[in-house]
């Protein structure tokens, strides 16, 4: 039997792009207002001892979110959920513990759109109108269904609506496991307020708490972003720190693979690594940029700060209303580095971009 020549395979296409930005100047960056479910976020600060509460309780304080088993989705089309949750504040919806290549999904925007990923079987019973998938070839697999629940003419009586509710009701019986969160427009509205909305209806609610660790390693070598400097070496610098690989610089081996810090580094004492995981709205990522924002603003020293968030990546969406597959790893992250300079470097990386060559 004959083997593949394995080297001309070509590897599946990842896109990623590079932003420079002054953060001085421009509020929230388009791809962190545009990112609305976010898992995983890491922050690394150079040369910092001690870490302002702003940052350590950024997204931590006021962060739970909810579990929703079992859920209809019809009842998110109550007139009441709409006009509560929907229109007022934002609600972020998306089911979790899901394949989203393999099985049906869902999710809410805080924009306010229902999206519905689902198998064609199940699509051509709902009798909805929807778009094939984007990432399967014929014949289709998979389609998506757009509702926008913040439409003027989505209201009961309406043909548009009925016809939704009805379908919904009737052909789609099909329950989901969601995570759910709710940012109310001001502050004299609790955002547990979205919780005790589905448990009046009799469903199973379960609060859901992030998760917080923190690292400092010490005495470092540290890339810096002078001119000159490879942006790809240091974002895989950036990489192997955030995982906690060895970065010591030792002697080479000629068995063992050894990592060397890009050129253009400098000696620094302490490096601190902020992680939190769970599920944050774009709202938090809104506080977060800004107390980072504040923080590099008041320090004259700091060579960077990172900031680094990760994406589910079973989410139905990646960035706006994109659909989004796992395809090779599910990746949907961003990483903004702010420079003392007022200009900060955005890095946009997204593994379903594309369809698979085989398709085209």
């Amino acid at each position: 039997m004959l083997c593949p020549e394995t080297s001309n395979f070509k590897p599946p296409r990842h896109y990623i792009s590079m932003d420079r930005r002054d953060f001085t100047k421009i509020d929230i960056p388009a791809v962190m207002n545009t990112h609305y479910f976010n898992h995983s976020v890491s922050v690394v600060l150079p040369d910092t001892v001690t870490i302002p509460d702003t940052l350590r309780n950024c997204l931590s304080e006021d962060t739970d979110y909810y579990r929703i088993n079992a859920l209809r989705v019809c009842d998110l089309l109550s007139t009441e959920f709409i006009e509560a949750f929907v229109k007022k504040g934002e609600v972020s919806l998306m089911t979790i513990e899901n394949k989203i290549d393999l099985q049906n999904s869902i999710c809410v925007t805080p924009t306010g759109y229902l999206l519905l990923s689902l198998l064609t079987e199940d699509y051509q019973a709902l009798g909805l109108e929807g778009k094939a998938s984007s990432f399967n070839c014929k014949p289709h697999t998979r389609y998506v269904v757009t509702i926008n629940l913040k439409s003027e003419n989505f209201v009961p009586g309406k043909k548009n609506y009925e016809r939704t509710r009805i379908a919904l009701e009737q052909r789609l019986k099909q329950s989901f496991d969601v995570i759910v969160s709710w940012d109310p427009p001001n502050t004299n509205l609790c955002p547990s307020s979205i919780a005790a909305w589905f448990y009046a209806r009799n469903y199973e609610v379960c609060l859901c708490h992030q998760t917080f660790s923190q690292r400092t390693k010490y005495s470092m070598a540290l890339p810096t972003l002078q001119e000159g400097c490879n942006l790809d070496k240091f974002f895989e610098w950036l990489g192997i720190f955030s995982i906690g690989g060895d970065l010591s610089n030792g002697e080479t081996d000629n068995y063992v693979n050894t990592y060397e810090c890009p050129p253009l580094s400098i000696d620094i004492g302490q490096v601190q690594h902020l992680q939190w995981t769970g599920f944050f709205t774009r709202q938090k990522m809104h506080e977060m940029y800004n107390a980072l924002k504040e923080y590099v603003l008041s320090r004259k020293t700091l060579p960077w700060v990172s900031l680094d968030v990760q994406g589910f990546a079973d989410s139905p969406t990646s960035w706006d209303l994109k659909e989004h597959m796992f395809f090779t790893d599910g990746d949907n992250s961003y990483t903004i580095i702010f420079q003392l300079t007022g200009e900060s470097i955005i890095r946009k990386s997204l593994s379903s971009n594309n369809r698979p060559r085989i398709c085209q």
